[in-house]
């Protein structure tokens, strides 16, 4: 009697029905993408005529992933950070509305 095989299928199930189900749920997956797409593309030209019917130009998409990840590391200000340290003194300044 030859032993099972230890390593799990990629298939659904053995035969026949693993086959049909691996071809419907390939089916499904292409309709779900498919919907997903179209679904954008509604959003996209809706947005786009609601920016339009308000008067105002869409403003251009830019994909700038170099720059994001350049800025990543630097200061928020864009001024180098200076390696200072400034010592000043603290004082209280009393309130001058309390009456």
């Amino acid at each position: 009697m030859p032993s099972p095989d230890p390593t799990p299928s990629a298939r659904s199930g053995p035969g026949f029905l693993g086959a049909l189900l691996g071809i419907l749920f390939a089916i499904v997956g292409f309709v779900l993408m498919v919907g997903a797409l179209l679904l954008g593309l509604v959003v996209a030209i809706a947005a786009l005529l609601w920016s339009l019917v308000r008067g105002r130009r869409p403003a251009p998409v830019r994909f700038e992933w170099r720059q994001a990840t350049a800025r990543a590391w630097r200061p928020a200000s864009g001024r180098p950070t200076t390696d200072e340290v400034v010592d000043v003194e603290v004082r209280e300044i009393p309130d001058q509305r309390k009456g």
